[in-house]
Parts: structure tokens; C-alpha cells; sequence
């Protein structure tokens, strides 16, 4: 009696824990489904220099950001790297409960010299969109300053050579800029660098076609808001990060989508 009596409770409990395993399948699913359906915004937020530059509105004070990453670690945000970005923005994998994408553009000299160990001290990745024509110039990033900030985990990409305002250059001029720029950087690091930055946040339907042409993943404006999958992927929005508003309406724009 007690052995059957043993049996019908291993049964039971095997069902139960097979209809346990169904439903959560069921549900990951549907959420999955229900992502895919309404999209994956993240905040892509957008620095330049660290430093001290009263007035400068590209220039965030190295306590600010500090100040900022610190408010990150302490609410739970997952700074991601390009290839998680990409991951979650394709519905390849699972979203962290509060993603964030860290880029800095230009490439200046404080980013490896006052943001990186501010980063390190949370182990949160950045990205870099560089332009090569800058580096080993007065107030830029060196060439092994570069390969530490790899090294260190950072993702690398093009921000062109010099600098300019795409749309006022011929297309063979802008195949230039965009190429020459990624291919310095993949000869340099050895990794890819098939994500974009538009200098001033400036592009034309040249520069889509020559990009995707190119086979770029992304590419990134300075459209205001949450970078999402429903937006065209070499139209991707950012939140410029403006050293003279109080650090209230930064927290605002990291926790709400303005771009819906």
C-alpha cells in the first residue's frame, strides 16, 4: 500500500512540476512576444568630454559624472556592451530590468585618464566613437590609450576622421570619412567596428546608402530620446548628455522615454 500509495505521489508531483514547467515556458513566450510586438527602448546616453570647462556644454565635471555613474550602480542599471545592446534591441536575448548604453564621441584624452577609472570602479563597459584624425593631437586620446580602453572592455567604433558635417561633403568624401575611419580602427584593435556615430548628429540619404552599403549594424543620432527597435537602425536616438542642466533632468531623460 505505501509503495503505491509513493508511486501516485512521485506521479503527482511530476505532473505538477511538468505544468509548472509548461506554463513558465508559455509565459516567457508570450513575453517575448509581447516585447517583440511593442519594441525595446534603452537609454543611450551620450558624453564627450570629462573635465572642467565651466560653460562648455559638452564638458561634464568628472564629480557630475561620477556622480551620475554612482546613480546608476545604486538603482540597478546595466550598462551595456554593443553586442548586448544589439542582443536585446533584436529580441536575441533578455532585457535587464534597467539597460543603458554608455557612448562617448571624439575621442578625447580624459576619457581614458578620468572615465575609465571612474567606470572601472563599477565595472560598467562604454563605447567610443572615435575619429581617427584626432588621435595623438593635443587634448585626444593616444593610440595605447585607445588600445587600454579596449583592453579594459570598451567597444570602438567610427565617428569618421575629421569631424565634419557629412552632408556638405560629396559622396565619394563621405565614403572616405565613414571607411577610412573603421578600417583604421579594425587594423588597429583587430575587432570589428561596424557601428556608427554622425558627427553633429548630421546625415543625408548619401550617408544611409553609403552605410548600408557598408553593412553597418547601427548607426547614432543625436535625435532626442530612448534608442528603440522601432526606430530604423542607422536612425537610433540618443540622450546628449548636457553638462548645464541640473542632474534632475538627467535622471529624467535616463528614466523616461521622451521619444514616444
Amino acid at each position: 500500500m505505501n509503495l503505491c500509495k509513493n508511486k501516485k505521489v512521485r506521479a503527482a508531483l511530476l505532473f505538477a512540476w511538468l505544468l509548472l514547467a509548461s506554463y513558465a515556458a508559455t509565459a516567457g513566450a508570450l513575453a517575448s512576444a509581447e516585447e517583440a510586438k511593442h519594441g525595446v527602448a534603452i537609454p543611450v546616453l551620450n558624453y564627450h568630454s570629462i573635465g572642467v570647462a565651466p560653460g562648455n556644454t559638452y564638458v561634464l565635471h568628472p564629480d557630475t559624472f561620477a556622480r551620475q555613474m554612482d546613480y546608476l550602480a545604486a538603482h540597478h542599471f546595466t550598462p551595456l556592451t554593443l553586442d548586448e545592446f544589439a542582443s536585446v534591441l533584436e529580441h536575441k536575448m533578455p532585457s535587464p530590468a534597467h539597460p543603458v548604453l554608455l557612448t562617448f564621441d571624439d575621442g578625447y584624452a580624459n576619457n581614458a585618464e578620468v572615465a575609465l577609472p571612474i567606470l572601472q570602479k563599477h565595472k560598467f563597459p562604454a563605447t567610443l566613437y572615435l575619429s581617427t584624425g584626432l588621435v595623438n593631437t593635443p587634448g585626444y586620446l593616444t593610440w595605447p590609450q585607445i588600445h587600454e580602453l579596449s583592453a579594459a572592455g570598451w567597444d570602438i567604433a567610427s565617428h569618421t576622421v575629421t569631424h565634419p558635417h557629412l552632408p556638405k561633403l560629396s559622396k565619394k568624401a563621405q565614403r572616405v570619412e565613414i571607411l577610412a575611419a573603421r578600417d583604421k580602427i579594425e587594423q588597429e584593435l583587430g575587432k570589428p567596428a561596424d557601428t556608427f556615430a554622425y558627427p553633429y548628429g548630421d546625415y543625408n540619404r548619401t550617408t544611409l546608402r553609403l552605410l548600408r552599403k557598408a553593412k553597418f549594424r547601427y548607426a547614432f543620432t543625436i535625435l532626442e530620446g530612448w534608442a528603440s527597435s522601432d526606430q530604423p537602425p542607422l536612425q537610433l536616438h540618443r540622450i546628449v548628455v548636457d553638462s548645464q542642466k541640473p542632474f534632475e533632468d538627467w535622471v529624467q531623460q535616463l528614466t523616461e522615454d521622451t521619444s514616444k
